[in-house]
């Protein structure tokens, strides 16, 4: 099933390492993430007082494609990017995938000891309950 726009992202995700990704549109270009350890709690974020990695606002550009995660407060430069993939060629599968990637700015070296928090940046695939529900909504009469 195509999808487009940030559809491509929303929806709930998994990586072989167990993590969990949960988007939720908000806006045509905003959207609300949970990031989950693989027990399926929120990782607790020390640079951000502890706070847990749900609700996390993330910005999609239409123009570029790109789908940001700010992981901090907002402008504070730590972002998780993911990147979408239709037929993914590092999945076994060539399955849709979302692949991540961290960035910060240079100076913030403080956040080096915080990249653990979010595991092995393992692609995330779709999860399989969603793709079957998504399939037979694609195929019911009327859709």
């Amino acid at each position: 099933m195509l999808r487009y726009g940030i559809a491509q992202f929303v929806g709930s995700w998994v990586s072989a390492s167990a993590y969990r990704l949960r988007i939720k549109k908000v806006r045509k270009d905003q959207a609300s993430v949970d990031f989950l350890d693989p027990r399926g709690a929120p990782v607790q974020r020390p640079y951000l007082r502890g706070a847990p990695s749900v609700k996390m606002i993330a910005h999609y550009d239409d123009y570029n494609g790109t789908f940001e995660v700010d992981l901090w407060e907002e402008g504070k430069g730590f972002i998780l990017d993911l990147t979408h993939e239709y037929h993914y060629a590092l999945d076994p599968e060539r399955r849709e995938a979302l692949v991540p990637a961290l960035s910060r700015f240079e100076r913030d070296h403080f956040l080096d000891q915080c990249y653990w928090l979010f595991g092995p940046l393992d692609h995330f695939v779709r999860r399989k309950a969603q793709n079957k529900t998504l399939q037979a909504r694609a195929a019911a009469p009327g859709s």
